[in-house]
């Protein structure tokens, strides 16, 4: 499906819920600034290290946020579906992005100035806080994320992955999964040959059905046993 340029932030119908507290004057600046473009699927949107003169607004599609260490190894921290506003830690510290965002699927994303950001928030009391409540629980959702996976066992790591992207990705337990084994892996701290295996494993069980890229989840309750008790 094709997207349509929306024509304001305020009007936008997948907008963040932190510009309902603008005034309309302060949406129309940051529609005066704003900019969007589109991805392909696997080019990169932003990368590690590089400066942050704009936030991302996931528009359409999906894309994925990654951690890439010194030795190479990614770590995908979050998917973006549409809706989500991205600036990460170094926002309001050294304008540095200390994450990778790369599109997943063709993907529109929405460019709005960091000082326009950071105007918006001097000005308005209401804006600042609920961009200080979206980063929070950005964060939390970070934290819980590597400490609940970094204490699972290799089988209750794929199942809270399969659920995580069945319940909060595509919203339903029937699915063509976009991301490669490998980015399975890289959502779940293990490797593509672990993903490759347990997946098989689940399929032979009864678990799941698994063709290519297409998973259906067959027997939702057994695979949240394998993710609490793994």
């Amino acid at each position: 499906m094709d997207f349509k340029p929306c024509n304001s932030c305020g009007t936008c119908p997948v907008g963040w819920d932190n510009f309902k507290n603008l005034t309309e004057a302060q949406i129309k600046e940051i529609d005066e600034t704003r900019f969007e473009a589109r991805y392909r699927a696997g080019e990169m949107i932003f990368k590690q290290g590089t400066p942050t003169p704009n936030a991302v607004f996931m528009a359409d599609g999906l894309a994925k946020l990654y951690l890439e260490t010194e030795e190479g190894k990614r770590v995908i921290i979050a998917l973006i579906k549409p809706g989500r506003l991205i600036g990460g830690p170094g926002i309001f510290i050294d304008d540095t992005h200390y994450f990778n965002l790369a599109a997943v699927e063709d993907s529109t994303v929405c460019f709005i100035g960091m000082n326009m950001l950071k105007k918006m928030v001097h000005e308005n009391g209401d804006f600042a806080e609920g961009f200080l409540r979206d980063i929070s629980i950005k964060g939390l959702e970070s934290l819980k994320k590597i400490i609940t996976f970094s204490q699972k066992k290799m089988n209750g790591r794929l199942a809270e992955g399969l659920l995580y992207l069945s319940d909060k990705i595509y919203n339903t337990e029937d699915f063509d999964c976009q991301l490669t084994r490998q980015e399975i892996g890289e959502l779940t701290l293990m490797t593509k040959e672990s993903v490759v295996r347990l997946l098989k494993e689940f399929d032979e069980e009864g678990i799941l059905d698994v063709k290519g890229g297409r998973i259906k989840i067959l027997d939702k309750e057994r695979l949240n046993k394998i993710m609490q008790s793994g």
